[in-house]
Order: C-alpha cells, then sequence, then structure tokens
C-alpha cells in the first residue's frame, strides 16, 4: 500500500502533484511534441548536425529499427486528419478518444493505430502531473520517443531549441507543418513548459506506446489458474465426501436405532430422524460445531491423513468457521475497530489512486487536501498505526495468557514465528501470483501500462514480499511488488521483536519493560530526525520500522498490563470510564484534524521541523488513545462504544481484514487503470466508489478465506499436531 502520509497523501516525499494551468500545456503541446519528434528522427536519419539537439548515441538503434516506417506515416496527411489530430487530446490532462483510436469507426476492426500516452510525474513519481494521450500508428514505437522527448527536455538553450524547430532539421511534409502549426503556435513555450516543471530531469517523463494491453498468457498465469483450479476442485470433493460421510453416520444411526416392536415408538423415531429437536438436527448456520458423527463409514476407526487433508477444504467447514460467534470473548471489541480501520484504508486508497492518475477538473487538489471534511481521509495512515497497535496488544495478550495457565516462563520462540510465517505466507503468495501474472489480462486502457509496471515489479522483487524485507529492498518504493504490501513486512518483523522482548520480559521484568518503553522512544525520535533532515518521506519514513513502531510497544505494554496486572478484572466506575472514552477520542480527532491548518487556504505551511514533530508525537499521541478506547472497552462492557464494536457483524469482517488489505488495492487499480478518460474528482462520486470497493473487496476476500485462507490454516495446524 502507498503510504498515505500528511503532505503526501500516497506520495513519498509528503508532496502532492499539482497540475499545470490549462494556459500552459494542451492539444498544442500534444502536435508540438509529435512535430518535434518526427524533426530529430529525420535528423538522426539524416545524420545533420543539429546544434539544438542534446546527442544521445543511445538512440542510434532505436531510431534505425523505427524512423522509417513512422516517418512515412506521419508524412501522410491523411493519417493526421483521420486519427492523430481528431483522436489525440485536445485539453490538459487529457487521454483522448481511446476507442475510437485503437477501432474503426462502428466496428471492432483494429485501425492500425494506438493510443500513447505522455506521463509526466512528481518527484515521488507517485502522482502524474501532465498526462497527454497522442493517437499514433503502431509503426511508431514508444521507446525511441520516450528518448527523445527526454532528450529534448534537457536542451538547455531556448533559443537554439527554437532555431532548430524553425528550420534546422524539418523532415515531415512542408504542407503539414504549416497546416498544423499555422505559425500560430509558440513551440518553445510549451516544450519549456515541461523544462519548468521537471527542472530539465528526464527521469520523471515516460512515453508509453503499445502496452495498454496484455495479449499472450504466460506461464505463470497459466500456474496460477492450475493452482486455482486445483483448489476449487479440493473444495468441491471434501464437501461432497462429507456430505457422504453425514449421510453414512444418519444411516448407521438408524440401523442401531431401537425399532418400535422392541419397545421403541414412531414418536421416538421421528425426533431422532426428521425433527429439528432430534440430537442430529443440523442448522446450516450456527455455534460452527456439527453434531458428532459417530464412526467413519461403520466403524470408529481415526480418519486416515488423506482424509484430514481433504476435510481442511470442507465448504461447509470453512463457512460456518467464517460465521460462527466466539463466546465469552474478552477483546471482542476490537474486531470492529479493526474492520472500521480497513475500510478507513479503503476510502483513502479509492481516493488517492483516482488523483495518483491525474484528473481532469484542476481544483481536484483543492477539494482533497484544502477542505475539512477530506482531511478524514489525508490522515489515514494512521489507521496502519491501529494495525501496529493491535498485533502487538494481541501477541502479548495470548502469549502471556498461555503462559500464565501452563505455568511457565519460557516459549518455544522459533516454533512461534514459523507458525506466523506459515499463516500468513499461503494467501499472501497466492495474491503476489495472481497479480503478477493474472490481474494483466483482465483490462486494458491508455493507462494500464500503470498496472503492468507494477506487476512487473513483482515478476523481480517477489522473493523480498515472501521474506518480508520488502519495506528496505528495493529501497525506492515505487519498484516493489504489491506497494502496499510494506505493512506486512514491519508487522513481521515487529512480531520477532517481540517475541524477543517478550523473553526477556518473562526472566527478567524490568528489563524487558525498559526495553519495550525504549522502543517508543525508538520510533519517536527516529521519526522526528528523519523527517526534520528533508528525507524522502516514504522511502526513509513511512514503511521503517524503526520510525513507525510506536503504537506496536504501546501494544505491548497494555498487552502486559491487560495479563500481568488483571487490568482486564479492573473496574472503572462509568462516569470515570465515559469521561476517558470522550477524552482519548477527542485526542484522535485532534491528531487527525489538526493538521488541516497545514493545507487550509491562508495558512502557512509547516517547516520540515513542524512536520516532523506532528508526525512522530502525533503518531505517539494517537496510540495512547487508542490504547485508552481499548481499555475503556474492555472494562465497561456495556458502554455504547464498545457495544458498537462488539457488534455481531465485526468477527466475520475482521476475520477478512487480512484477505481486505492484500486484494483492495488490486481492485481499486483494475478499476481506475482501465478507465479510458480521466476522473472528474467529486467527493460524493468517490464516495459512491469507496462503497462499491469495499463490497467488492471483502466479498474477494471471503472468496479466498473459503478455498485458500483458512484451509492452509488447517493444514499447518494438522501439520504441527502430527509433529507433537
Amino acid at each position: 500500500m502507498g503510504q498515505f502520509g500528511r503532505r503526501g497523501a500516497g506520495s513519498r516525499d509528503g508532496t502532492q502533484g499539482s497540475h499545470l494551468s490549462k494556459s500552459r500545456l494542451s492539444f498544442v503541446t500534444t502536435v508540438v511534441l509529435l512535430l518535434s519528434v518526427a524533426d530529430v528522427m529525420t535528423a538522426a536519419a539524416e545524420s545533420v548536425d543539429c546544434t539544438a539537439w542534446c546527442h544521445n548515441s543511445t538512440l542510434a538503434g532505436l531510431l534505425a529499427a523505427e524512423i522509417p516506417t513512422c516517418l512515412v506515416e506521419l508524412n501522410k496527411s491523411m493519417v493526421w486528419e483521420k486519427h492523430v489530430i481528431p483522436d489525440s487530446a485536445t485539453t490538459l490532462n487529457s487521454l483522448g478518444s481511446y476507442h475510437q483510436c485503437k477501432y474503426e469507426q462502428g466496428n471492432e476492426i483494429l485501425s492500425g493505430y494506438q493510443m500513447c500516452v505522455l506521463d509526466v510525474l512528481d518527484s515521488t513519481r507517485s502522482y502524474t502531473v501532465i498526462t497527454q494521450g497522442m493517437c499514433l500508428p503502431k509503426s511508431c514505437n514508444g521507446g525511441a520517443i520516450q528518448m527523445i522527448i527526454r532528450q529534448m527536455i534537457m536542451c538547455p538553450e531556448p533559443k537554439l531549441l527554437k532555431d532548430y524547430l524553425a528550420d534546422s532539421c524539418w523532415g515531415l511534409n512542408q504542407t503539414i507543418v504549416t497546416g498544423v502549426l499555422n505559425g500560430t503556435w509558440d513551440v518553445v513555450s510549451r516544450l519549456l513548459a515541461i523544462q519548468e516543471y521537471t527542472g530539465r530531469e528526464p527521469k520523471n517523463v515516460e512515453f508509453h506506446c503499445g502496452d495498454n494491453e496484455v495479449k499472450s498468457w504466460d506461464t505463470g498465469a497459466i500456474v496460477l489458474l492450475s493452482i486455482t483450479g486445483t483448489l476449487v476442485m479440493l473444495c468441491i470433493v471434501s464437501e461432497i465426501v462429507e456430505q457422504s460421510d453425514q449421510r453414512l453416520a444418519r444411516q448407521s444411526v438408524v440401523r442401531s436405532s431401537p425399532s418400535p416392536v422392541n419397545g421403541g415408538s414412531n414418536a421416538d423415531m421421528s425426533d431422532r430422524i426428521g425433527s429439528p429437536r432430534g440430537s442430529l438436527a443440523q442448522p446450516l448456520l450456527g455455534n460452527g460445531h456439527r453434531a458428532a458423527t459417530p464412526t467413519w463409514h461403520d466403524g470408529p476407526r481415526t480418519k486416515p491423513l488423506w482424509r484430514k487433508f481433504l476435510k481442511a477444504f470442507c465448504l461447509s467447514d470453512t463457512v460456518v468457521s467464517l460465521l460462527e460467534r466466539s463466546t465469552n470473548r474478552t477483546l471482542s471489541g476490537l474486531d470492529g475497530l479493526r474492520s472500521l480501520s480497513m475500510m478507513w484504508i479503503i476510502l483513502a486508497h479509492t481516493q488517492l489512486v483516482a488523483l495518483s492518475l491525474g484528473t481532469d477538473n484542476q481544483d481536484a487538489e483543492s477539494l482533497m487536501s484544502k477542505t475539512l471534511p477530506q482531511q478524514f481521509t489525508l490522515g489515514s495512515s494512521l489507521a496502519i498505526d491501529i494495525f501496529f497497535f493491535l498485533s502487538g496488544m494481541l501477541t502479548t495478550f495470548t502469549l502471556l495468557q498461555r503462559m500464565r495457565k501452563n505455568g511457565k516462563n519460557k516459549f518455544p520462540a522459533p516454533i512461534f514465528i514459523l507458525l506466523r510465517y506459515l499463516r500468513l505466507t499461503p494467501l499472501y503468495a497466492y495474491i503476489l501470483l495472481m497479480y503478477g501474472t493474472v490481474v494483466v489480462h483482465l483490462g486494458e486502457g491508455p493507462v494500464w501500462f500503470r498496472l503492468e509496471r507494477e506487476a512487473a515489479n513483482c515478476r523481480t522483487q517477489w522473493w523480498t514480499n515472501l521474506v518480508y524485507v520488502n519495506n528496505f529492498v528495493p529501497h525506492e518504493f515505487h519498484q516493489t511488488c504489491m506497494p502496499w504490501s510494506w505493512y506486512l513486512a514491519c508487522d513481521m518483523q515487529y512480531f520477532i521483536t517481540g517475541l524477543f522482548i517478550l523473553t526477556v520480559y518473562l526472566r527478567w521484568r524490568p528489563v524487558g519493560l525498559f526495553l519495550t518503553v525504549a522502543l517508543v522512544g525508538v520510533g519517536v525520535g527516529s521519526g522526528y530526525w528523519l523527517l526534520s533532515e528533508n528525507t524522502s518521506a516514504q522511502d526513509n519514513y513511512f514503511d521503517k520500522p524503526y520510525t513507525r513502531v510506536t503504537p506496536f510497544a504501546i501494544g505491548i505494554l497494555l498487552g502486559i498490563l491487560f495479563v500481568d496486572r488483571d487490568l482486564v478484572r479492573v473496574r472503572v466506575p462509568p462516569l470515570v470510564s465515559s469521561l476517558m472514552m470522550f477524552v482519548s477520542l477527542g485526542v484522535m480527532g485532534c491528531v487527525i484534524y489538526v493538521d488541516y491548518v497545514n493545507f487550509a487556504p491562508k495558512t502557512k505551511p509547516w517547516s520540515a521541523k513542524e512536520d516532523a514533530a506532528y508526525q512522530s508525537f502525533g503518531r505517539l499521541g494517537f496510540a495512547l488513545a487508542v490504547a485508552v478506547v481499548s481499555f475503556t472497552c474492555v472494562n465497561n462492557n456495556h458502554g455504547i462504544v464498545n457495544r458498537f464494536l462488539s457488534m455481531g457483524i465485526w468477527e466475520p469482517l475482521g476475520k477478512l481484514t487480512y484477505g481486505a488489505y492484500l486484494v483492495h488495492p488490486i481492485i481499486i487499480r483494475a478499476y481506475y487503470y482501465q478507465q479510458v478518460e480521466l476522473v472528474h474528482y467529486v467527493p460524493f462520486n468517490q464516495f459512491v466508489i469507496f462503497v462499491a470497493m469495499v463490497v467488492i473487496s471483502y466479498g474477494v476476500a471471503a472468496i479466498l478465506w473459503l478455498i485458500v485462507e483458512l484451509p492452509f490454516a488447517s493444514l499447518t495446524k494438522l501439520a504441527f499436531a502430527r509433529s507433537r
């Protein structure tokens, strides 16, 4: 997940992409760049020494293959009249007419043209600042044109560039040049507009042609589809075998029951077989406990290993496990906290991905960052802090309770780490493989290349995800596979750290407490130092474990207090509890909304040190407030907040949080990246899309729970049970 911080709302250095004014880049730029590209091609082909051109010998190979056919097409007036001019972008930040460019009018026959996209990114490579669609013949290759555009942007002398464009290296038909330019467009000023934004630094300027769809299915995609088919088949076969066992069990009971002749009544038989009051009544959805199957087939033998393996995929069991409610759960209110945090993250991603593509309305950035209601979205990185807090508290609470029950003061940490790895990785690996191989085949569009680029990262960087170091390798965030998965790397690293601290705590409690408090200091101190030094926020702060560890450490402290100080049994007077809840919610709200003054009109933006203080100490205050909310929910079971957070709907949604976290960015990207027009940003429209994304994400997560997540968790449990 691209981290959405205060200033960045997903960008790395905390700066949002801003749009250039409409007067600075329009259809003029599109045509100018096309003409300039053709000029440079001709210059290279004729070996003309153009003084305004920044020479680059690496262009030779690309241009040699592309120039002849591309120039032939661009020298035809019909090409310009039929496709290039009418189907290319005509306004600032427009993608043109994708389908009209690609297909012949009125049918689905390919036209021989392609929609190419000029993409100028911000310094974080997270946000598009300028995007222009250009309808070009398929003979024009995007790689060569991209290098040519980059070279033009690097040219330092406007006068030389103007002389070059005017008369030095023209290669297009002069009729086309005169008809298109008509002597009215200032070519140089358009190129200088891009130079001004980029600072003549071409690395963030991209030009994409021909990579807006994927046609061939590779080996990885076929493997993933085969795995999916196998899992579905296992679920079906398991359900058939389970139902067969249940039927045989019922028949066995019937055969062993006394007949009416031997003293049994017809009423007794009815109660045993058909009545819902009978001992064999099987509710479709209940507490998750089936009526005991007395035999396997006709004998009391233990089920063989293959049968236990198959049962892990039984759909009726997994559905019941998903929907059942646990009784007497001490921390039941945390399900609501976890689920609402997940929805907060989906809300943020829904809006931020739309903005990252560029929008067709120039006030989109203001609507997002300079209005008070939208500040809730910008503060959504705090939802990840809630996840970290819950991870620390639940790890500590569960482990210390087990130690107290067993009367031990040590535990097999390597086994716990292995169990956690096997619990998280199967679903993670499945979705990673799906994203890297299959999702790219599910859509197309002028900006579909963005998804292809991210998927390509997964084909090279997948191993960093599976060993949970992808928040360090690669260093640049935009080169990672599934960028949002940095959270999983941090969480695994925190889990290992937490086990070490708890091992020390069980032996030397003061030392363990000291280490936990020291972690809080590390999180606050390292965050303040890095941000105050104006380092890249995403690459050096937002996804690093040492800067985000504060809420996890506070979770450990609360878990210790719950178990060793029996804080779960401490009863707080209702008035005091209500006051604690009110103050904590107020602190959480303040941390979220105080940042609005940094965006609001007529206010001076914060300095780097002020921003660092907000990020570091604000997260500390937010984590402490969440800890107090959790405490009051556990100790005041009749409070209105706890009743809301403990509602029955949250428990199954809480089980699906992991899957929803992994899949929702893919669904959001698949929706936005195949749009043929840029989004017109309107908050209400974004809310409607958000609701749809929540429903679809949790629906997909439920399917994955049934066929991947829970079955592999059951197999892990089976494997460790046999090894004991």
